[in-house]
C-alpha cells in the first residue's frame, strides 16, 4: 500500500459501538426512573408515606365530588303497635306469628262478659232516669191545670169581694161578710202563688231529671263503646310480627300486645353527612342495593330530606336523633333521607330493618 494512499480503515473498526433499538433505550430510562423514585422513598419513607396519603385524600375528595356512596341506610316501613283500649283476660287470640293479614281482621278478643253486665246495669239505670223524667214532665202538666184551677178561683173570690164592698157601702151587708170576702180572696191569692212555686219546681226537677237522663246516655254509650272494644281488628294490612301474648294473659288497656309490620309504606331511609345535602333534590334517582339482595342494584327516587336533626337524645324534642357511631371521634352529622322503592315491596320480599348501601351522581 502506497504512502500516497493510505490505508483506510472504518472508524467502527477502531471504535466497536453497540446500536441499541429506540424502545430499548426508553424502556432502559423508565427503568431507572423508576429506581431513582423507589430509592428516594426508601430513603424518606415518612415524606413519602404522607405524599401518598394526601394523594389519596385528594383522589377521594374529588370522586366524591362527582359519586356519593353510603352505608349508613336501612329498610323500613310503619309498625304498627296494636294496644287494646279496655282491660281484661285475653279470651280469643285470632292470629299466630308471622301471619298474613287484611285491614279489619279479627287479632284479638278480650273477655266481654263483665263489660256485658256493666252495660246492663246502666242501661237499667237509663231506664230509671227516663222514668223519673217523664214523672217530671207529668208533674209539670198537674201544677199547670192547678194553676188554671186556682186562678178561677182567685178570680171569683176577687168578684165576690169587689161585690160585697159595694153592697157594704150602701148597708146590704155586714162588716163580717166582707171580712169574709176579703179573706176568701187572700187565700185564694196565697194558693195560686203556691200553686205557680210548684210549677217552678216541678220545670226544676224536669231539669235535673233530663240531665240525669244525659248522663246515663253517655254512660250507656261508653259502657257500649268499652264492650266494643274488646274485639280488636287489624288497623292495616300486613304481618304480624312475633306474638308477646298468649290466650288467658291479663291485657292492660294502653299496653302493646300486637305489633302489625305495614306494607303500606316501605321505604330506605339513609343517613347521609351534611356534606353530602348539598344538591340533594326530591325525585332525584338513587341506586342502592340491599342486604337480604345482595348483588341486585335496585332504583328509587328521594322522597324527602330531613330539614334538620336533633344535637342530642331528649325525649322532649322532636326533631329525629341519628346516633353517632363513636364518642371519642368528632364525626359529622347525618340526616335521614327517605327513599322512595317504586314497585320494588310488591316485587320482592323486604324486611324492617335490613342493610342497605346507596349510591348516587352527585347532581352540579
Amino acid at each position: 500500500m502506497s504512502p500516497d494512499h493510505p490505508t483506510q480503515f472504518p472508524l467502527c473498526d477502531l471504535f466497536p459501538i453497540e446500536v441499541l433499538p429506540l424502545n430499548r433505550d426508553i424502556s432502559f430510562l423508565e427503568n431507572v426512573k423508576a429506581a431513582r423514585i423507589f430509592q428516594w422513598f426508601k430513603n424518606h419513607i415518612v415524606i413519602g408515606t404522607l405524599l401518598a396519603l394526601l394523594i389519596l385524600y385528594f383522589g377521594y375528595e374529588i370522586l366524591s365530588q362527582v359519586l356519593v356512596y353510603s352505608r349508613d341506610a336501612y329498610i323500613t316501613t310503619d309498625v304498627i303497635a296494636v294496644a287494646p283500649q279496655v282491660s281484661g283476660p285475653l279470651a280469643i287470640l285470632a292470629v299466630r306469628d308471622n301471619q298474613v293479614i287484611h285491614e279489619g281482621d279479627l287479632l284479638l278478643k278480650i273477655d266481654p262478659e263483665p263489660f256485658q253486665l256493666d252495660l246492663d246495669r246502666l242501661q237499667a239505670s237509663l231506664e230509671l232516669a227516663r222514668a223519673n223524667a217523664k214523672r217530671a214532665k207529668e208533674e209539670v202538666s198537674v201544677a199547670v191545670d192547678q194553676i188554671a184551677s186556682r186562678e178561677a178561683q182567685l178570680a171569683d173570690a176577687k168578684l165576690t169581694f169587689e161585690r160585697t164592698t159595694e153592697l157594704r157601702k150602701s148597708g146590704a151587708v155586714s162588716q163580717q161578710a166582707l171580712d169574709d170576702a176579703r179573706r176568701a180572696y187572700d187565700v185564694a191569692l196565697a194558693v195560686l202563688e203556691g200553686a205557680r212555686a210548684s210549677l217552678v219546681t216541678s220545670e226544676q226537677e224536669v231539669s235535673v231529671q233530663s240531665a240525669t237522663v244525659g248522663g246515663a246516655k253517655a254512660a250507656v254509650a261508653r259502657a257500649q263503646y268499652d264492650l266494643d272494644r274488646t274485639v280488636i281488628v287489624a288497623p292495616v294490612s300486613g304481618r304480624v310480627a312475633p306474638l308477646i301474648v298468649r290466650p288467658g294473659d291479663y291485657l292492660s288497656a294502653g299496653h302493646p300486645v300486637v305489633a302489625i309490620v305495614s306494607d303500606q309504606n316501605w321505604r330506605l331511609v339513609v343517613n347521609l353527612p351534611e356534606r353530602h345535602l348539598q344538591g340533594l333534590k326530591v325525585g332525584q334517582k338513587v341506586y342502592c342495593y340491599i342486604g337480604s339482595d345482595p348483588w341486585r342494584i335496585h332504583s328509587g327516587k328521594v322522597r324527602s330530606i330531613a330539614p334538620g336533626v336533633a344535637r342530642s337524645l331528649d325525649p322532649s324534642r322532636v326533631l329525629p336523633f341519628v346516633e353517632l357511631s363513636t364518642d371519642w371521634i368528632r364525626l359529622p352529622r347525618r340526616f335521614p333521607v327517605e327513599i322512595d322503592l317504586g314497585d320494588l315491596p310488591q316485587r320482592q320480599r323486604l324486611f324492617v330493618g335490613s342493610d342497605a348501601n346507596v349510591f348516587y351522581v352527585r347532581q352540579p
